[in-house]
């Protein structure tokens, strides 16, 4: 399941996600639903990438179809998902800005 996600992020992910740039460029996505926005991860202290979100109700309906939860973080390297992060059934996602940040460093 957890490939089936990262594929459809890609296949789905917004134009400027998906860099054709050779330099390496680092994404950090962010995928909620909207009655669940007081759940939203704050990603603004990230360094070193570029912080995307987007709300599932505003996505693709075969993409909204494979959610199980919300909300979901990825990180993306050129276009590719390197790393994921999955909320609970309690819709919260469990992960610090640090082990984001760490994540995001390793791919640098």
């Amino acid at each position: 399941m957890r490939t089936i996600l990262l594929m459809a992020f890609l296949l789905f992910a917004p134009s400027n996600v998906i860099s054709n740039d050779t330099s390496a460029e680092v994404v950090v996505m962010q995928i909620n639903a909207k009655w669940n926005e007081h759940h939203n991860v704050d990603l603004s202290g990230l360094q070193g990438c570029k912080v995307e979100f987007g709300w599932l109700e505003d996505q693709p309906k075969s993409l909204q179809s494979q959610v199980k939860t919300v909300p979901i973080v990825v990180v993306f390297k050129n276009g590719t998902p390197v790393k994921q992060w999955n909320a609970d059934l309690t819709f919260t996602l469990d992960v610090n800005l640090s082990e984001i940040q760490s994540a995001v460093n390793e791919v640098l």
